[in-house]
């Protein structure tokens, strides 16, 4: 039998008059991804708030899945049968394509959804279809909540599609919906994290990645590397800036004038000052990073205020109230958190004072900064740094 990709979409649908605009962000993402991956042209219908992709005679439904399961915007989707819309036909097809079993389930129930004017109810034709396949024998209860196993049938178009097994997508807003943004991203669990929901909000992101080297050594740099390349998987035309931090801090580390305790604070301030001359060349909106409140020394109240002070442009903190299991969770579904757990020495602990300031005082920040050549080194980083593509 023909067989039919049908995508349904979330959150777009509540768009109004900018739903076309994001449905049109959806396809073009869809139809990417997919042309990259299998090397062909796909034509992608839209019709009564569906994405429908003819399906090719052969084709591996996992293959399908690891592409669409990266692209947001899509909530669900499902590999349809077309078939009829008259129920006794219907039943029949449903029945005799029904998916083999390694374990079967206990209970099942029908699914009907209609988008067309049709000489019968919804629920008279579950109770009709789902009669048929007791007669024939399924062998499994009719249980209409949390059913085991559901045959899933839409009918619209003058068409009856029917599956056995719906997807979840990552939901969202379709890649590059909405501006860009940049990351400061590390090799830790949080920054990636932090980067891969604002690119599930639509925001096009670019990476920025601090390191010591020489300093450290470059696993840092290799492991940030490859956490970008997972997450570049997520979206279009992905960039990762390469800083050079380690001999600034190192000038800060020994310059006496320089209380030991507020190293880590003045630290951030010249990341966020660098990240935003980054974001000003980029044309970015804002930056990201993977601050959760109190969880670390620089993330108290009083020093997020105060490194936060440093910037002039828009600060997005996705993360700033979840519980570090929630964003281990979060790692570990989209794939960094393997590469997190790695040891390495990374720039943030360079030249770290034994008791870091827990309530930075802005104004003293601003007294130190004034005798600091901040303009040149923050050039100096950029001009010094390297840019990747993926």
């Amino acid at each position: 039998m023909k067989r039919v990709l049908i995508v349904h979409y979330g959150e777009i649908g509540l768009k109004g008059a900018n739903k076309e605009y994001f449905v049109k962000k959806l396809r073009k993402s869809m139809k990417m991804r997919l042309e990259k991956r299998f090397r062909k042209t796909f034509s992608i219908k839209y019709t009564l708030g569906r994405l429908l992709i003819e399906l090719p005679e052969k084709f591996n439904e996992e293959e399908y899945v690891d592409v669409l399961r990266k692209i947001f915007g899509i909530k669900n989707f499902k590999f349809t049968y077309v078939g009829s819309t008259k129920i006794d036909k219907l039943g029949a097809q449903a029945w005799d394509n029904l998916p083999k079993f390694e374990v079967r389930p206990s209970n099942f129930r029908i699914k009907i959804k209609r988008s067309m004017n049709l000489p019968y109810k919804s629920a008279e034709a579950e109770r009709e279809i789902g009669a048929l396949m007791l007669n024939n024998g399924i062998d499994m209860k009719v249980k209409l909540k949390n059913p085991e196993f559901i045959v899933d049938i839409e009918l619209f178009n003058d068409i009856g599609y029917f599956s056995y097994n719906t997807y979840k997508g990552q939901a969202g807003m379709p890649s590059n919906s909405q501006g860009k943004l940049v990351s400061l991203i590390s090799s830790g669990i949080d920054s990636p994290v932090a980067s891969f929901q604002m690119m599930r909000r639509g925001a096009r992101v670019i990476f920025v990645h601090f390191h010591g080297y020489p300093y450290t050594d470059k696993d840092e740099m290799h492991q940030s590397k490859e956490i970008v390349e997972i997450l570049s998987k997520y979206q279009f035309d992905t960039k990762m800036y390469l800083v050079p931090f380690g001999e600034i801090q190192k000038k800060i580390a020994v310059n006496p004038d320089v209380p030991a305790k507020i190293r880590t604070v003045l630290y951030r301030r010249l990341m966020l000052r660098i990240a935003e001359s980054i974001a000003k060349k980029e044309r970015a909106k804002g930056l990201i990073t993977g601050d959760n409140y109190g969880q670390v020394a620089s993330q108290t109240s009083e020093n997020m205020f105060a490194i936060h002070e440093a910037t002039s442009i828009p600060l997005f903190h996705p993360l700033i109230s979840l519980d570090k299991e929630d964003i281990i969770k979060i790692a570990e579904k989209i794939g960094t958190f393997d590469i997190s757990k790695l040891p390495c020495k990374d720039s943030c602990s360079m030249f770290m004072p034994k008791h870091p300031e827990l309530k930075a005082n802005i104004y003293d920040l601003h007294k130190i900064e004034e005798h600091l050549p901040i303009g040149d080194w923050i050039v100096s980083a950029i001009e010094e740094g390297e840019v990747i593509k993926f």
